[in-house]
């Protein structure tokens, strides 16, 4: 589903009338990328990995930055697609916090009250 919205511009090699003039199109190989890690977010997400999805937003947001650097993404579509993939990586809900590790040598407080009732 991310896909199609980020990429909706690639153009699908579609039949065209006389009266549509066939629009830019993104080179294949840069749209199969992003469709590749937009999905990658999506599935993510679905499966409630949050950080995960959040690492593959940034490639996404990353990947669409590199293929307008190289020009494989034609002009007309460099603002909508950069708007989209920042917006999708600022939806994506924080990561929960690791919960910090526990120093070596030092002992729970509960542990120590154990062994001091135990003499």
């Amino acid at each position: 589903m991310c896909s199609a919205v980020l990429l909706a511009g690639c153009g699908g090699g579609g039949a065209t009338t006389e009266n549509t003039a066939p629009g830019p199109r993104i080179e294949r190989a840069a749209a199969d990328r992003l469709a590749e890690l937009s999905d990658e977010v999506a599935s993510r997400l679905e499966g409630g990995d949050a950080c995960g999805a959040a690492q593959s937003a940034v490639r996404l947001r990353d990947g669409v930055t590199a293929a307008i650097n190289d020009g494989q993404i034609p002009a007309v579509y460099l603002e909508d697609l950069s708007g989209l993939a920042n917006e999708l990586e600022a939806q994506i809900p924080p990561c929960a916090e690791p919960p910090p590790p526990e120093e070596k040598g030092k002992k729970k407080k509960k542990d120590r009250k154990e062994e001091e009732g135990d003499d």
